[in-house]
């Protein structure tokens, strides 16, 4: 092999070299993005689990406590409530809450439709008691999920 030969086929080496570098590099630079996104994701459930959590709190004490029940019922509602109605309310609030996050968790891609209809299996939207109370309170829910559940009270109460 002559002395051109060599240098040409080390720059050919050297040229395919960076070209496998750049897909790399290209390749490594996408899965760094998606990690990063997945992290965002994964924080932004974690806040949002928390928040959920911190409302749960505040509504199992007036589930623990009748006084405390009584007290938020005249505080909260618009309603006259006495203190059993209240604590029958927020157990139902906590249900369709348990809802939303599940349902926020699917909207977000970490949960399949699958997991969220076993998720939602507790939500009480078969009863009349629980039609009731999401007829009076969905207001206070996502437009997304309202649909959600709504398409499902729709699709439970079609004949088999």
């Amino acid at each position: 092999m002559t002395r051109q030969q060599l240098k040409d086929l080390a720059e050919a080496t050297a040229f395919i070299a960076i070209i496998a570098s750049l897909v790399f590099v290209g390749i490594e630079s996408r899965n760094s993005t998606k990690q990063s996104m997945l992290t965002t994701q994964a924080l932004e459930i974690t806040a949002y689990q928390a928040l959920m959590s911190n409302i749960n709190d505040v509504n199992v004490l007036s589930l623990e406590s009748p006084i405390a029940a009584e007290a938020m019922a005249k505080v909260w509602s618009d309603e006259a409530f006495d203190a059993e109605q209240f604590q029958l309310e927020r157990v139902l609030y906590i249900l369709f809450r348990h809802g939303d996050l599940a349902f926020y968790m699917f909207e977000r891609g970490a949960i399949d439709e699958d997991r969220l209809r076993s998720a939602i299996a507790p939500v009480p939207i078969n009863s009349e008691v629980g039609r009731d109370f999401w007829e009076r309170r969905k207001g206070s829910f996502t437009q997304n999920y309202r649909n959600y559940l709504d398409d499902q009270i729709v699709a439970d109460s079609a004949p088999k």
